[in-house]
């Protein structure tokens, strides 16, 4: 529990304001191959009212060009503890 209070403390303090948090997305093992997860993320992206957009955090090397694909720059990276962390930000595209 400590571990994580201080990953959280360590990569929200670098999230925007006015920026939604993106903690966790996934889908069910059986859907995975079809696009599911594509097209949960797009959802998410397009209903977002967050005016700075959406920050995530990520520590697997591999996801942070999945989310460039998506749209999101890396900011930063940061160490937490054994870590390397991405903060990732993507921009509001459009206003409501």
């Amino acid at each position: 529990m400590q571990r994580t209070l201080r990953y959280l403390q360590i990569t929200e303090a670098g999230a925007p304001e006015g920026a939604w948090t993106l903690e966790f997305i996934g889908v069910d093992p059986g859907a995975v191959g079809r696009e599911a997860g594509r097209r949960l993320l797009d959802r998410l992206l397009a209903d977002t009212s967050a005016t700075a957009g959406v920050f995530l955090t990520t520590a697997d090397p591999g996801n942070v060009a999945l989310y460039q694909h998506f749209g999101f720059i890396t900011l930063r990276h940061l160490p937490v503890g054994p870590l390397n962390v991405a903060t990732m930000l993507r921009r509001r595209t459009s206003n409501p």
